[in-house]
């Protein structure tokens, strides 16, 4: 079930970025304050729901249907992956120089989200793979 572990490793990362964007002053504000914060952390908290969403979607799916359909489950792994990568290195860039040090837990969340990229089967090439078990037969035309 890594959609629902790295859905969970991109909401930490999200929540620790809007945490510290509360508490980190820049300029005499709050960081949440600028533009190009409150950009990120809309983003990064849209990609954990989308995580969220189609993880959710793909394990009901295949605990309620006699056949679980395996390239759901890629889809799911594949997208959560991918997207705590991104909120984690997003939430990195938000701590600056503090996020890559390990006082601070994003440095590990980012460690972790990068990890899954490979673990399991690296997403490219389980896009390969779902992307074969798409193939319908019955829509392919006849070769002579």
């Amino acid at each position: 079930m890594d959609g629902g572990v790295f859905t969970g490793c991109a909401r930490a990362a999200y929540e620790h970025a809007y945490a510290y964007a509360h508490e980190r002053k820049q300029g005499g504000v709050p960081i949440i304050r600028h533009q190009d914060v409150a950009k990120r952390l809309f983003h990064m908290a849209r990609k954990v729901e989308l995580s969220r969403a189609i993880t959710r979607r793909v394990t009901t799916f295949n605990m309620t249907n006699d056949m679980p359909a395996l390239q759901a489950a890629m889809f799911s792994k594949v997208t959560a992956t991918q997207h705590a990568l991104e909120v984690a290195s997003d939430a990195v860039q938000m701590f600056g120089g503090n996020g890559v040090t390990c006082e601070y837990p994003v440095e590990k969340l980012f460690r972790d989200a990068r990890s899954s990229l490979i673990e399991d089967g690296c997403n490219e090439i389980l896009a390969i793979k779902g992307g074969t078990l798409m193939i319908d037969p019955d829509r392919l035309t006849p070769t002579a």
